[in-house]
């Protein structure tokens, strides 16, 4: 299998998918006090939460679903200080930064190097590969540059198969670094075969593809057990329902509203 078939479909970085277009429209009425339209608005997050807090170390549904409502309920009440989706996954990153510095979690096995991520590494396996976020929306919700998320990628498939880039030369980890950019899609079909030929004789960046591969089928029988079922996400539409109408929101001062208008950086504290 080549590394074009791999990759992911380049997005136009301007454009917003019927989804996300819908997410916006549903957290507008949200912020007006729609609980319903909240509640269908985050159902697109509740995965990847569960997901965080499960490398985080909540390894217990119940725990996982105790902590959902708490998170859930935090970014209703706060709603009125974000007025973009970038906003509200912004909010939803420091809200799930905050939670991974109070817990720890061991992990075994081939999920071994999952005990040593920090929160950025969680966020990024949660929302770039098990989610696939967009890079602009990672960057919007981190707070960083495209090339930082993009080393900052790198460095995390490294660090789940095992690859010491300290150990290596420059060249080579240039090439691993390109090995990472078209599994991304960072690339043209011609620029990409180009590439897939120059490195196809090195080793480390070979041998990288092969690892991530295979990890990446792993990491697949593990999400299984990191995402909620239809039954789950059910019950806690239904909670999450019922604790935020008794929640009210928190209004933001004119002047953080200002601010927020134009850089989303007047974030209430929890």
């Amino acid at each position: 299998m080549t590394l074009r078939k791999l990759r992911a479909p380049r997005v136009s970085p301007g454009s917003f998918s019927p989804e996300r277009r819908k997410i916006r429209s549903l957290l507008r009425k949200a912020s007006r006090g729609n609980v319903h339209a909240y509640v269908q608005a985050t159902a697109s997050y509740t995965n990847l939460i569960s997901e965080y807090l499960y490398l985080c170390g909540f390894d217990h549904k119940e725990e996982r679903l105790f902590e959902l409502r708490t998170i859930l309920s935090d970014c209703w009440r706060y709603l009125p200080y974000t007025r973009r989706v970038s906003d509200f996954e912004r909010f939803l990153q420091v809200r799930l930064e905050r939670l991974s510095k109070r817990s720890s979690a061991v992990f075994s096995g081939p999920h071994e190097a999952l005990s040593e991520l920090s929160h950025e590494g969680r966020f990024l396996l949660a929302a770039r590969f098990l989610n696939d976020w967009s890079v602009k929306s990672l960057r919007l919700a981190l707070r960083t540059s495209k090339k930082e998320i993009s080393e900052a990628i790198m460095r995390l498939r490294c660090k789940l198969t095992g690859v010491e880039l300290e150990k290596l030369t420059w060249v080579e980890q240039a090439q691993i670094y390109r090995v990472s950019e078209l599994l991304e899609g960072g690339y043209s079909d011609k620029a990409c075969r180009k590439i897939e030929k120059e490195i196809g004789s090195q080793y480390h960046a070979h041998q990288f593809k092969a690892d991530w591969l295979s990890y990446r089928c792993e990491m697949a029988d593990l999400q299984t057990e990191m995402s909620l079922s239809a039954e789950d996400t059910a019950d806690l539409t239904e909670s999450v329902t019922q604790l935020i109408k008794q929640q009210p929101m928190e209004k933001p001062r004119l002047y953080d509203s200002l601010v927020n208008q134009i850089s989303f950086v007047r974030l209430p504290l929890l």
